[in-house]
Formats: structure tokens, sequence, C-alpha cells
């Protein structure tokens, strides 16, 4: 079969005023959706669009281009065209400001399409390799003061970023590294890695259990976002888990200032005994054997101590040689 009679037998298949009911719009709300601001977002707003296009039944209009078969009645003309008015004017609240100005006049949804994946989507190997770095750098960027959920979210749009290029492409490698990504355990295994050297000991606890899903181990990891330290002992294996990573996850000159405290505190606490007794008022921040005017004291006994022995050795010397007779009776005046 041609490719228009393919075209034709698609058209055929499809009935638009089945999708309308009175006239009736769906709507959907889109306020999650990020508006498209240019190619770095394109991917993301893509897939996100496509699911919109779905629940609004409008998916093969937009992306495929279908239209009414040559023998369509009027009712089936009329849904047709109310169905591309409403896809039509979804675009004014999902792209920017300027870029809608380069689609506004196209009219029609597919058309709008087209454009916008025309002028953003890129489709090459550069742009694979770009995603995969992109997504290994993750780590390098998570932040311990900000929630544990934001990093999660952003490994999350990477990774789904990085598997629809895989999939967009027929090259075999690219439709199994597809696969690969589509792989739970696979998911789940690289944002743990990616956690392991910021939240090692939630990461090695999570790491023994192989049969947990990437669902179960992101609900895991979210928990620590709600769990509080205690200031009394926590029964709570996870809530003492979270304590010690917070403190890990402390700056240098928070450590650094904590231990100064503790440090000052502990010097408060010593008393030197000796310096309480013959040195007063400054007896506090050390003890007895790190006093340094006890040492100086005890040299200085010492010292003396040694110059007392010194003399009564001389004077014993000087009387065993007679010298301390003769000299005192030169000493003695005549009477």
């Amino acid at each position: 079969m041609s490719a228009k009679g393919k075209e034709s037998a698609k058209k055929s298949s499809l009935s638009f005023s089945t999708r309308v009911k009175d006239d009736k719009p769906i709507t959907i709300k889109l306020d999650n959706i990020r508006v498209l601001t240019g190619q770095s977002n394109y991917n993301i707003w893509a897939a996100s669009m496509k699911l919109v296009w779905k629940g609004m039944k409008v998916y093969e209009i937009v992306i495929d281009g279908a239209e009414p078969s040559d023998d369509a009645d009027d009712a089936e003309k009329s849904a047709y065209e109310s169905l591309c008015h409403q896809a039509a004017a979804v675009y004014i609240q999902v792209v920017s400001q300027d870029i809608l100005e380069k689609i506004v006049e196209l009219d029609h949804p597919h058309r709008m399409w087209e454009s916008l994946r025309g002028e953003f989507y890129r489709d090459t190997a550069f742009a694979l390799v770009s995603q995969i770095m992109s997504l290994v750098s993750l780590p390098s960027s998570y932040d311990p003061e900000k929630p544990i959920s934001t990093f999660i979210a952003s490994f999350e749009q990477e990774w789904l970023r990085l598997n629809q290029l895989a999939k967009s492409s027929s090259d075999t490698y690219r439709q199994l590294f597809s696969k690969f990504l589509d792989e739970d355990k696979a998911k789940r295994d690289f944002l743990l890695g990616f956690l392991v050297r910021h939240q090692k000991n939630v990461v090695d606890n999570l790491s023994t259990k192989d049969n947990f899903t990437f669902a179960e181990v992101k609900q895991r990891l979210l928990d620590l976002d709600h769990e509080q330290p205690s200031s009394s002992v926590s029964s709570s294996p996870q809530t003492a888990l979270l304590t010690t990573q917070r403190r890990n996850a402390r700056s240098p000159c928070q450590s650094s200032s904590s231990s100064s405290q503790s440090a000052s505190r502990q010097q408060k606490q010593k008393e030197c005994t000796w310096c309480v007794k013959h040195n007063p008022g400054k007896h506090l921040g050390h003890t007895w054997n790190q006093c340094f005017k006890l040492k100086k004291h005890q040299e200085e006994q010492k010292s003396s101590d040694k110059g007392k022995e010194r003399d009564t050795a001389m004077v014993t010397t000087d009387s065993d040689n007679g010298k301390g007779v003769s000299n005192t009776s030169r000493n003695v005046p005549d009477l």
C-alpha cells in the first residue's frame, strides 16, 4: 500500500465527532507545565504536551496532522474544527511570548507543532552525549542545604530527557540504551550512586535492600525531608540516621566553631589546686600538672636546695682542715 493509501486509511478510521460532546471543550490544567523557552527545555516540554494532547483527544491532529476523510459529513468536519481550535488555544498558555509571536499566525495546531519541532528539536549524536554528561554531572550540584526532593526531581528530569533522546532514534545502539534506561533497577542504582558521597549512611542502608524498586527507594529518601531529629534519644533508626547525616552536612566553619566552643567549655571546667592556695583568682583553665607557675616554683626550689647543700659542704670541708678555728681566732679582738 502506498503512503497516500495508508494516510487515507488512517483518516477514514478516525471519528472526530465522537470526541466532542455537546460542543464542550475538554479542559486540562496546565499549571505544572513550564512554558517553552527554547532548545534547552524543548524535550521535556514536548513530552509533557504529548500527554496533554492525548488527554484532550487531539494527539493525532497535533502530532500526526490527521484530517477528516474526503467523504466526511458536516458534523465530522465541525467536530474536527472544534478540536483544532481547542488545541491551538492551548499554545497560548504553554509557550513564551517570543515563541508565541512566531507561531500564532500558523493557525493550525499541527503546523505550530512542526514549526516548534523544526526549530528546537535536535536529534544528533552530540545531543545524546551532551545529555549523558548533564546526567552524570548531577552529583556535583548536590546542595545539602536544600531538600533532597529537589535533587531527586532534577535526577528524574535528566533521566527522562536522556531516555527520550535515546528512543527518538532508530539506531540500534540507542534503542538498546533506551531499554537499559527503562530498567527500574538501573534507575534506582544510579540515584543511589549519585547520593553515596552526600548521604553515605542512608545509601548504605538502602543498598542492602536489593528488592526495593526505584519508587520505594525514592520514597525512603523523600521521607528524610519530613523527619525531624528529637532533642532526646530517639527510638527510630531513621531519625537517628537523619541526625547523623545533618551533622555530617555542616560546613567546615560550623564544625570548627562548634569544636572551639566545646574546647572552651572544657578549659573553663579545669582547675589548678596549687593556684587555689598560692595564686588565687588564676586557678581556672588548667590543672596542677599543666601549671607553669608551679613548675617555675619547683625549679626555684630545686636551685635553692642545691645552693644550701653546696654551702653546707664548704663549711664541713673547712672545719675538717682546721681553717674554721684559725679564722675564728683571728676575728676575736684583743682584750
